[in-house]
Formats: structure tokens, sequence, C-alpha cells
């Protein structure tokens, strides 16, 4: 027998009553607050994976007092080299709290970039080829990844608005419904959030030696972003580290960067001399280029946790013609065209025409230091056309 409806028994005017069949239509009707969270954390969930991420977690919103001290102290120690930009409040990096008054969680998001084509230590170069970063050969993450973040957010709001009502927000906040910009702040490399510690605390993995995050059963070449929102949800259990005495990623960088674990100093990076820097290379981050022309993947290929990664099967993260190791005098010709049209929508365009061509100056600069075929070595087919499938793929 159906339970009666209490309400018939009240007086109520035409109003109220329409009022509270509103209230009675939605999900937080006859919820505890602690299954609201529950529903609306599995929701939030759900609907990272929709939009496209290959993985989703959540922490608590607060200050990460260890990553500031950290931070402070890496930059004290200039370490931040020509990124000076990283140097303007470090504090507000670190505390969601002053970027969205009222931040409950924080959500940590990742990309599987991961393609099936060969590292960089598996393949020697012929003459007059260079090595770019394998996050650069396809599109610009960017401009994927922020297209998905609004899809996210635009169905996060669409779920939750009807239920949020002007007073969700807690004590001290402004009032008001929700809003995606100011309740569901997104951000990929662009905002003051430490994607990465973030990642770390909401369970997606542990930052390794060489500072990347590391996903067990996934390797480290996603890319991250995240949600500052003032939504109340489960957090989840911070991964542990699993490094463990293992220091392949700090053996196998060619320059040395990674100083102590979890340090890189990027005055001896290649990716910051051949990525960050504007405009020409100074004479001292020159030498440090050696094979790569555009960003370094050796202390992410050697991680044994990278025998786990999956190709992505995206597309836009498959290589454009010619970028797998591409000829030198092919980037020559391409930063020589109109408006550089070829580099539209890569990650390329951040050096530039003008950027690239100084950094292929560099690398032949040190082309001796360039290492040439060895016995039963690989060599990459002068047209880049295929590529040997990755060796060892299987766990």
């Amino acid at each position: 027998m159906a339970q009666d409806d209490p309400d018939q028994y009240l007086v109520l005017t035409k109003s109220e009553r329409r009022r509270r069949e509103r209230l009675k239509a939605l999900p937080t009707w006859g919820e505890t607050p602690e299954q609201t969270r529950a529903r609306r954390t599995r929701l939030v969930k759900e609907l990272a994976l929709q939009a496209g991420f290959s993985a989703v977690g959540i922490a608590r919103a607060e200050l990460l007092t260890s990553d500031l001290e950290h931070l402070q102290t890496w930059l004290a120690t200039g370490k931040h080299a020509t990124m000076a930009w990283l140097a303007e409040d470090p504090a507000r990096r670190c505390d969601p709290g002053l970027v969205v008054p009222g931040a409950r969680a924080v959500i940590a998001l990742t990309l599987n970039y991961q393609t099936n084509h060969p590292y960089s230590h598996e393949v020697a170069l012929q003459p007059d080829r260079a090595w770019v970063s394998r996050y650069a050969w396809g599109d610009d993450y960017h401009d994927l990844i922020e297209k998905r973040l609004k899809i996210y957010e635009d169905s996060v709001v669409q779920a939750l608005l009807p239920e949020l009502d002007e007073g969700f927000r807690g004590p001290g906040t402004e009032p008001g419904h929700f809003k995606g910009f100011r309740d569901f702040r997104r951000y990929v490399d662009h905002g003051p959030l430490l994607e990465r510690a973030w990642a770390e605390r909401a369970g997606l993995g542990w930052r390794g030696k060489h500072s990347l995050l590391v996903q067990p059963r996934g390797g480290s070449f996603v890319f991250l972003a995240g949600v500052i929102t003032t939504l109340d949800l489960d957090c989840d259990v911070a991964e542990v580290d699993h490094c463990g005495n293992c220091t392949a990623c700090i053996d196998a960088c060619p320059t040395a960067a990674i100083v102590a674990p979890r340090v890189v100093d990027a005055r001896r990076c290649i990716s910051h001399a051949s990525i960050e820097i504007d405009g020409q290379i100074p004479s001292e981050y020159r030498s440090l280029l050696g094979d790569h022309l555009f960003g370094c993947d050796r202390c992410q290929e050697v991680c044994p946790f990278n025998r786990f990664s999956t190709p992505c099967g995206e597309p836009a993260f498959e290589p454009r013609p010619g970028l797998v190791a591409p000829l030198l005098s092919q980037i020559e010709t391409v930063c020589a065209e109109p408006e550089t049209a070829a580099l539209a929508g890569s990650s390329l365009r951040r050096r530039g025409a003008a950027g690239l061509l100084d950094n292929v100056a560099a690398v032949r600069e040190g082309r001796p230091a360039i290492l040439h075929p060895a016995p039963n070595q690989p060599t990459l087919a002068p047209t880049l056309q295929a590529s040997p499938a990755l060796p060892n793929r299987e766990p």
C-alpha cells in the first residue's frame, strides 16, 4: 500500500504546494546529506568519463602546506630558470580557496596520450634528424582538453542546477545559484593549480622521482587538468609512492636535470631549453639540446610503469606526418611557409617559426653528440610513413 503524503493533511497555499511539489521531484527529496553527497560524487565522476577523460579523482580543497614549502624552496634556489610566472603568488597555487571562495573539492582529471610508436632511446637517428617530444606529435592538447572541459562543465551544470538553491555554497560566500565559472572553475595548464599534487591526492597516481604523475596501471604519458568546485563531494584516498629504490629516470636524464628525487632543475632541463624560452636560446642553454628539437621524454621512457601504458586510440594525438624524428631541413621548410600554416593546431607553435629555426640551429651546433645507427638498432625510414611498433609493450 502506498505511503500517505503528509502534505495532504496540511492546509497550504497554492504557491507553497507548488513549491513542495517541485522539491519532491528533485533527487534530494528524502535523501540524507551523506546520500546526496555520494550521489553527486558518482554523477560528477560519470560525467567526466562521458566527456572523454581517461580517469577522474577527487581531493579535498585545502592548503597544500608541504607543496607550498617545496615550491618556495624550488623558486628561491632559481630552479624555475626563465619561467618567471611560476614565482607569481605561489601561495595561490597551493590554496584553492584563494582562487575560488568557498572551494570544497578539487576534481583531478587525466587524458592518456600514449601512441604505438617507438621511444627515442629505441631508435638511432639518421643524419639531419632530431627528436620531438611525444606529446607534441599530434594536435595541441590544450585545445582538445579545453573543449572536453567545457562539455564537462555544461553537463554538470545542467544535471545539478535544478537541485542547488541559493544557499548551497555555505557560509562566508557570495549567495546565488550554481554557476560554472564561479563554482566549477576548470584549468588546463593556464591557471594557479598544481595539477600533479592534486592528482596524487585524488588517488590517480603518485609523483615519480622525475616529478611527473605515474599511474600504477597506466604509466606517465597522460595530460592533466583540474576543476576547483564549491560542490561538497566525497574524496578519494591518495595513492602511495611505488617508486621504491628505482632511479631509472634520474640515471637516464641526458643533462642530469633531476638533481634529487622529485626535484628538477629547469636550468639543466632539455624541455625547458627547447620549449619554454622566449626568443633565441641563450648560449648557456644551447648545448643542452643535443639531438632533441622540441622537448624530451627520456625520464618517462625508462620508467618501468610505462610497460603498463596502452595506446590512447585518440586520432588527435597520433603523429602528424613527419613529426616522429623529423628532418631538420623539413622543419626549416615548414617554418618558411607563409604564416606557418603547417604549425596550426600543433604544440610546436609554442616556439613559433623563429623559435623552431633557432632550435634547429642549436641542434646542428651539437651534431657531433648525435648517435649514428648501432648494430641491430632500428633506424627510421626517410619517409616516416610507418614506424615500428613499441617493443615489449605487454607487461
